[in-house]
């Protein structure tokens, strides 16, 4: 049995304690080993649920926000009963608990999954191991064919599709906190359901996408801290192929031609995004791919 196996049976068995009914003959004597074997394991039970907690109030900073401690803790607890922790590191543990919280009897759920999940990415692009920087090697755009060149993204990229406009609603939630220092969780879950928010149109999209209320969004990380913003479709898709292009089989690279030539029905500008995308930090090099 393989020390996962191990480690989800032994959680399984934590958190069986909670649909435990002791009988009387269980529980006459405090010495009893059965009592003991029961005692530790709720302090073990009540030391992971804490650590986790603060795990995942970290990675889902916002969500924690938004919700409160009593509701989140609840939410961490079923999730651990339901997910077991099969990371060592802390900071990987959540990656199932934006579709968790989706299936949940909680108000605004379907929002503050996505919120959740755009928590989670921004926490694993502040992981993501750095990325040297040469931006020297833009001048090679002038010298060689597009279709021997690649680009090579800062540490931390990642896009992102949501049927929610989570900036939006994140931003209206932060300027009605600064007005109002006092705003409640039932203030914020009012503010979670603006209809204005929720119906509003995707940003810079074709006339085409707009009744499917889908949001496009771009996460990196200039300076070692994430941010994220909301992109046009036709910038999604674009990038959306670099990012697929990380799982290509071993001495496979996309180049800026072969990019190009899968946009050719988005209207996508390099020439436009391209300035744009140095200023924000986003391209760490160009590299001549290696001739085979």
């Amino acid at each position: 049995m393989s020390i996962k196996q191990q480690q989800t049976q032994m959680l399984s068995a934590i958190f069986s304690l909670e649909e435990q009914k002791l009988t009387m003959t269980n529980i006459h004597t405090c010495c009893s080993p059965n009592q003991n074997h029961i005692a530790g394991l709720r302090v073990y039970q009540r030391s992971l649920i804490a650590n986790a907690n603060r795990a995942l109030a970290i990675t889902f900073a916002t969500v924690h926000s938004f919700v409160g401690e009593r509701v989140f803790m609840q939410l961490v607890k079923a999730y651990l009963q339901k997910h077991a922790k099969a990371q060592y590191d802390w900071g990987e543990l959540g990656c199932e608990f934006p579709s968790f919280i989706r299936h949940q009897a909680i108000d605004n759920n379907a929002i503050l999954a996505a919120i959740a999940q755009l928590d989670f990415e921004c926490h694993q692009a502040e992981r993501a191991e750095n990325v040297d920087k040469d931006l020297s090697t833009l001048s090679l755009l002038n010298d060689h064919d597009a279709y021997l060149l690649s680009i090579n993204f800062a540490s931390g990229f990642k896009v992102l599709k949501s049927n929610h406009p989570v900036d939006l609603v994140i931003e209206n939630i932060k300027s009605a906190h600064e007005k109002n220092n006092k705003l409640t969780l039932s203030d914020i879950n009012q503010l979670l359901i603006n209809p204005e928010l929720t119906n509003a149109k995707p940003a810079n999209t074709k006339p085409a996408n707009t009744k499917t209320n889908e949001y496009y969004y771009l996460i990196w990380r200039p300076n070692f801290q994430a941010q994220y913003q909301q992109i046009t479709q036709q910038e999604y898709h674009w990038l959306t192929l670099w990012q697929s292009s990380k799982s290509l089989a071993d001495g496979q690279q996309l180049s800026i031609g072969s990019a190009l030539d899968k946009t050719t029905n988005d209207n996508f500008s390099i020439i436009e995004w391209l300035p744009k995308a140095i200023e924000q930090q986003l391209i760490s090099s160009i590299s001549i791919q290696a001739t085979k």
